[in-house]
């Protein structure tokens, strides 16, 4: 990925200055990590929510609902991103029975906030189930599927669970970011434990294949082979000796465009429909 000479100019200053400043420089980095960016929705996540009903719900987080009848399936975005991102799913499972709801997670799309974290968007999904009662299944994407493992932890109940495009190790994103940004051995200690503290949680101790392990239920991991985003390995890692973990590899569908996959859309379909 080429980038612009600007923020290389940006991105050089600030690594230089974290050797001088690492606190600062850190924490700086730890703010801007947490605050998300909201993008416009396309035509087409536009023309899937109008033939939604809009709601907020009492943990402050919009969500759009289709479907009158039948078990409720919760569609749980990255992040930067927002719940009609996985609209091509909505269709089909209205027409195989299902109620459907996207939700827009804290700070992301059109729910309220700035900032946010990993443990608060777990505990709004869990605020989410409290509202509606029984949940059915979950259909995450990226950072959602950190969300939803958490989730899982706190006491989220649901009979099925989809991640696509799933990260395993938390840590590994950190490092990633840290690496990116050319950040100091101490900013980065601070950068981290800016974040920790705030999310409270450790990174270190959020470990998603156990998390995983632990869920007594049947659970579809979806990554492509050539997500440029987190790589495919997170993936073999996620499901490795978990036997109530299918595997579904793509090719050639990268991070975003997985979501409107047919093929995708009608595993996840089968999986869900086997009720």
């Amino acid at each position: 990925m080429k980038l612009p000479l600007l923020f290389k100019v940006y991105r050089r200053t600030l690594a230089l200055t974290s050797y001088v400043l690492p606190s600062y420089i850190g924490v700086l980095h730890a703010k801007r990590f947490m605050t998300p960016t909201r993008h416009q929705r396309p035509e087409w996540e536009e023309k899937i929510i109008a033939g939604s009903e809009a709601k907020m719900f009492n943990a402050q987080i919009k969500s759009w609902h289709w479907g009158t009848s039948g078990p409720t399936i919760l569609l749980v975005h990255g992040w930067d991103g927002r719940g009609s991102q996985l609209g091509f799913f909505v269709a089909p499972l209205v027409a195989a029975g299902f109620k459907v709801i996207a939700i827009d997670g804290p700070s992301h799309g059109d729910s309220p906030g700035n900032r946010t974290n990993l443990r608060e968007f777990a505990e709004k999904m869990l605020a989410i189930q409290h509202e509606l009662g029984e949940l059915y299944g979950v259909i995450a994407h990226s950072f959602g599927c950190a969300a939803t493992a958490l989730a899982t932890d706190y006491g989220l109940i649901t009979q099925k669970i989809v991640l696509i495009s799933s990260p395993c190790d938390l840590q590994d994103i950190f490092d990633r970011f840290s690496s990116f940004m050319q950040l100091s051995p101490k900013s980065k200690y601070y950068f981290q434990n800016f974040v920790e503290t705030e999310a409270r949680l450790i990174v270190k101790e959020t470990k998603m294949h156990e998390m995983i392990a632990r869920i007594p239920h049947p659970v579809m991991v979806i990554h492509d082979q050539d997500d440029p985003e987190i790589p495919y390995s997170d993936a073999l890692k996620l499901t490795k000796n978990l036997a109530h973990v299918d595997l579904i590899t793509t090719k050639g569908l990268g991070h975003r465009r997985i979501l409107k996959a047919k093929q995708v859309v009608d595993n996840v379909i089968h999986f869900m429909g086997e009720y």
